[in-house]
C-alpha cells in the first residue's frame, strides 16, 4: 500500500450522487467549541475524496472497506502493543499436513447489512471476483490452485476453493504459504454479498449497494464534502460506541488543524501537518492528547535497473552513500521517524535489527562514480514525483537530489498527476521515485514478494531486478513453514538485494501520530498505522 489518504474520483456517475439518505438523531451533547453534538457521533476528517467503496479496485480508499466489510480473520492489536491474528467471520479452521489445503467454517448467523446471509458462497465469490475484476488486489488469490486459469479466461471457477456446505469450504493452494491467515486479514480480502453485487453495474459507487456485513453502513456520500458510516443494526459483534462516524474532506492541513483546536473534530491525523506544528503545538499542548502508532512500513528510493547508468551496480551502490537518511529523519520528520537499512520493516516478523549497509559518504560514492567510469558527472535520469504526495514525501524528494547533485548526479524531479504516476511507473520505464509502503498483513512476503517475487513485479514497480535465481527464491519463501529457516531465508534475501545488489535505498520508517478530542475516551489506531482505522476502535465519553 502505498498511502493512505482519500484519492478524489471526478466522474459522473459520483456526480450525479450527492446523498445515499440519513437515519435519526441522538440526544445532544455538548462539544468543546460550545455546539451540540450528537451522541454517539465521531467527527474526523480526510484530505482527499474517496474514488470507490470497491476494495477490488484500490489499495488506498480502505476506511469505507475496513468498516462495512469483514475478512475471515483480522490483525489485531494486544494489550502489549504486539499483534495477533484473530478470527473473524471464520469460527474456525484446519490445514492439511502437508499444508495445501485449509479448511473453514464460518461462523453461523450471520448477516449483510441488508439481511441476506453470509454463506461459503459469497466467500468463494469474493475470491473469484479478485481474480477477475480487473483490479489492482488480485495478488492474493493467485496462490490457489487455478487461479491464473480463471484470470486469464481459461476456467470459469476457481478450480482450488470447494464450497462444502453453506459454512463450510475448503482453500487449496498451489505450494504452503505460512503466511497465508495473515494474507487473509488484510482489507482487500473483505468479502462481499454475491447477490448484491451481481445486481449492479458499477459496484462501489452507491451507498445502498455498498452491503457488508460489518459494524457500519454507508448512508451518505457528498462527493469532495463528507461521507457517513452509521451502525449496522445487523451486525454480529458487539455494539460499539461510536454510532456514527462523518469523514468531511478537508483538502488543507491546516484547516483541520484549527478545526480539531476549535473542537470540531474528535481525531486528527497528524501525519499532513508541518512537522513545526505538530512539535510546537501538539506535542506542547496537547501533548495528553496524542496516541502514538508506528507506520509499519518504510519509505524507499526505487531505482531502474534498465536505465543506462541505473543498471550498473557500483553507481547504485554510490546512490545509497549518498543519500543522508539521518538527517531526513532528522530535519523533515523532527524525529518522528527512524532509519530503515532494508526492505522488510521494523515491526514486521522477519526484521533484521541486526542488518546493516554502506553509511553516508559521499567521498566514498564520487569514488564509486569514478570507479564506475563516471568521474565527470555525466549522469542524470528522473525523478519522478506523484504530484499528491505529502509535503514531508516532496521535501524528501528535495534533499534526496540535493545529495546526488553533491556527488554530482543531475536528478531532475518531474511531478505527475496520481494517474499518471502510476502510469509511468506500472509500465516499468519510471527511472526513479520516492515512495512509502505502509503493510497491508504482518508478513514479509506482503512486502518481498509483492517487489521482488518475480520479473513482472520488480517491472510494475519500475525496479526491473534483474537476478531470476533470487526472485525464485522470494516467492519459494512463503512456503517455508518452519519459521527459523523462513526468515533465515528472507533475511538472506533481503541482505543480497539491499547491500550486494543495492536494487533498493531503504530510507526510513516513520512514527504516526494522531491527537483525540474531549469527547473521546480512546482510540487504537490500526495495527500498521494507517490513516484509515477500525471506527468500533475508538471509544466515546
Amino acid at each position: 500500500m502505498r498511502r493512505f489518504v482519500f484519492v478524489s474520483l471526478i466522474c459522473a456517475s459520483i456526480l450525479a450522487m450527492t446523498a445515499c439518505g440519513s437515519t435519526g438523531a441522538t440526544t445532544p451533547t455538548p462539544g468543546s467549541n460550545g455546539t451540540a453534538v450528537e451522541q454517539g457521533v465521531l467527527r474526523v476528517a480526510a484530505l482527499y475524496d474517496i474514488s470507490t467503496m470497491d476494495v477490488s479496485q484500490t489499495t488506498d480508499d480502505y476506511m469505507v472497506p475496513m468498516n462495512v466489510f469483514d475478512r475471515l480473520f483480522e490483525s489485531e492489536v494486544q494489550s502489549d502493543g504486539s499483534t495477533a491474528i484473530v478470527s473473524s467471520l471464520c469460527e474456525s479452521h484446519m490445514v492439511s499436513d502437508d499444508g495445501l489445503t485449509y479448511t473453514f467454517t464460518l461462523k453461523d448467523g450471520i448477516v449483510f447489512s441488508n439481511g441476506n446471509a453470509l454463506t461459503a458462497d459469497d466467500v468463494q465469490y469474493t475470491f473469484e471476483r479478485l481474480l477477475t475484476a480487473g483490479g489492482v488486489n488480485d495478488d492474493i488469490p493467485l496462490e490457489v490452485v487455478g487461479a491464473e486459469a480463471l484470470q486469464n479466461g481459461e476456467a470459469d471457477t476457481l478450480e482450488g476453493f470447494a464450497v462444502i456446505d453453506d459454512t463450510h469450504f475448503s482453500i487449496t493452494l498451489n505450494t504452503a504459504n505460512a503466511g497465508f491467515l495473515a494474507e487473509l486479514t488484510s482489507p482487500a480480502m473483505s468479502i462481499v454479498d454475491k447477490e448484491t453485487v451481481e445486481s449492479v453495474a458499477n459496484f462501489g459507487l452507491s451507498c445502498e449497494d455498498t452491503v457488508g456485513t460489518g459494524p457500519y453502513k454507508v448512508t451518505e456520500w457528498v462527493v469532495n464534502d463528507h461521507f457517513t458510516l452509521e451502525y449496522n443494526d445487523n451486525y454480529w459483534g458487539e455494539v460499539p460506541s461510536v454510532k456514527k462516524a462523518i469523514v468531511s474532506i478537508i483538502p488543507d492541513p491546516s484547516t483541520q488543524n484549527l478545526m480539531y483546536q476549535n473542537g470540531e473534530l474528535d481525531i486528527i491525523d497528524l501525519e499532513a501537518l508541518d512537522s513545526s506544528i505538530v512539535e510546537a503545538t501538539y506535542k506542547a499542548q496537547y501533548a495528553d492528547k496524542l496516541v502514538v502508532s508506528s507506520r509499519v512500513g518504510l519509505t524507499y528510493f526505487a531505482l531502474n535497473e534498465n536505465n543506462q547508468y541505473l543498471s550498473d551496480v557500483n553507481v547504485r551502490k554510490a546512490l545509497q552513500m549518498a543519500v543522508d537518511a539521518d538527517t531526513i529523519v532528522s530535519s523533515i520528520y523532527a524525529g518522528n521517524a527512524m532509519v530503515e537499512n532494508g526492505i522488510i520493516p521494523k515491526g514486521v516478523w522477519g526484521f533484521n535489527k541486526d542488518l546493516t549497509r554502506s553509511a553516508y559518504d559521499p567521498e566514498g560514492a564520487k569514488a564509486l562514480l569514478a570507479d564506475a567510469g563516471y568521474a565527470d558527472g555525466e549522469i542524470s535520469f528522473e525523478l519522478s514525483m506523484d504530484s499528491s504526495a505529502s509535503s514531508n514525501l516532496q521535501l524528501v524528494y528535495q534533499v534526496v537530489q540535493q545529495n546526488l547533485q553533491s556527488i554530482g548526479i543531475n536528478a531532475g524531479i518531474k511531478s505527475y498527476d496520481e494517474s499518471s504516476w502510476l502510469d509511468l511507473r506500472k509500465s516499468g520505464e519510471m527511472d526513479s521515485f520516492i515512495a512509502t509502503w505502509t503493510m497491508d498483513y504482518n508478513d514479509p512476503a506482503n512486502i518481498m514478494y509483492t517487489f521482488f517475487g518475480s520479473a513482472a513485479k520488480t517491472r510494475i514497480r519500475s525496479l526491473n531486478y534483474s537476478d531470476t535465481e533470487v526472485m525464485a527464491r522470494v516467492a519459494a519463501a512463503s512456503g517455508i513453514t518452519d519459521d527459523a529457516k523462513r526468515m533465515a531465508e528472507y533475511q538472506a534475501l533481503e541482505k543480497k538485494i539491499v547491500v550486494d545488489d543495492a536494487a533498493w535505498v531503504p530510507l526510513l520508517g516513520s512514527t504516526h501520530l494522531f491527537a483525540i478530542g474531549d469527547r473521546v475516551e480512546s482510540f487504537i489506531p490500526y495495527w500498521a498505522g494507517f490513516s484509515n482505522f477500525y471506527v468500533n476502535d475508538v471509544t466515546l465519553k
